[in-house]
């Protein structure tokens, strides 16, 4: 098994059992992601990995490696059919992040509602540094997310982000020293908004936005 599936109240928690996304990890979450969307009730989903210090790595290097003209397309075809899972789950997902989240770990962590982020938690796309441009939406999300120029320092620098850059741009709502229950917390609060705001949030997610969600909901709630 390369995913756990905890219940925690009325919460579940998706636990990336290792960092490192080969195709059987996406794979195994495609699965994961349509069983929950077709069950009910739904529920809101936390993303947590057991690694100690890195949440997720990104794509397994060997199985680029092996990659032709043929087969780039299906690949990427899969992480972004991930990231399109987790973007329009019926239920709230956020990302409770430890450590370091890079490449298509990070494009998986755009897709999400949001972020709550460890003080040490850092975000970035070192596959430039090895030649490699992410497939799976982070040119076009990060760019959106945090605006082009601090996704210009991800995506063509290979530059870090930490959780206080992505705190400033909206993407993380919460910079917590143990992210976990934090993210559940948070996504519990979203979850209890209408129905119809959820759709809401996640077209006008941003700094501006995320500023008086914070005051209204996660202060008042």
């Amino acid at each position: 098994m390369e995913l756990t599936l905890e219940q925690d109240g009325d919460a579940l928690v998706l636990v990336f059992e290792r960092p490192i996304l080969a195709r059987s990890v996406l794979g195994e979450l495609v699965d994961r992601l349509d069983e929950l969307a077709a069950a009910g009730p739904h529920a809101p989903v936390v993303l947590v990995s057991k690694h100690p210090t890195i949440f997720l790595a990104g794509a397994h290097l060997g199985e680029i490696a092996e990659l032709d003209a043929d087969s780039c397309r299906p690949y990427a075809a899969l992480g972004r059919g991930v990231a399109r899972r987790l973007a329009h789950h019926p239920a709230p997902v956020v990302a409770a992040v430890h450590g370091s989240c890079s490449g298509g770990g990070f494009d998986l962590v755009l897709a999400c509602d949001t972020v709550v982020a460890s003080p040490a938690a850092t975000f970035s796309h070192p596959g430039v540094l090895r030649g490699l441009v992410t497939g799976w939406g982070g040119t076009v999300a990060l760019p959106s997310a945090v605006g082009r120029a601090t996704a210009r320092r991800a995506l063509l620098e290979g530059s870090a982000l930490t959780a206080a850059d992505l705190r400033d741009a909206g993407v993380v709502v919460e910079v917590a020293d143990d992210p976990r229950p934090a993210a559940l917390d948070l996504a519990r609060r979203l979850h209890r908004l209408h129905p119809s705001r959820l759709p809401l949030w996640r077209v006008l997610r941003g700094p501006r936005f995320i500023d008086r969600f914070r005051a209204v909901v996660i202060e008042n709630s």
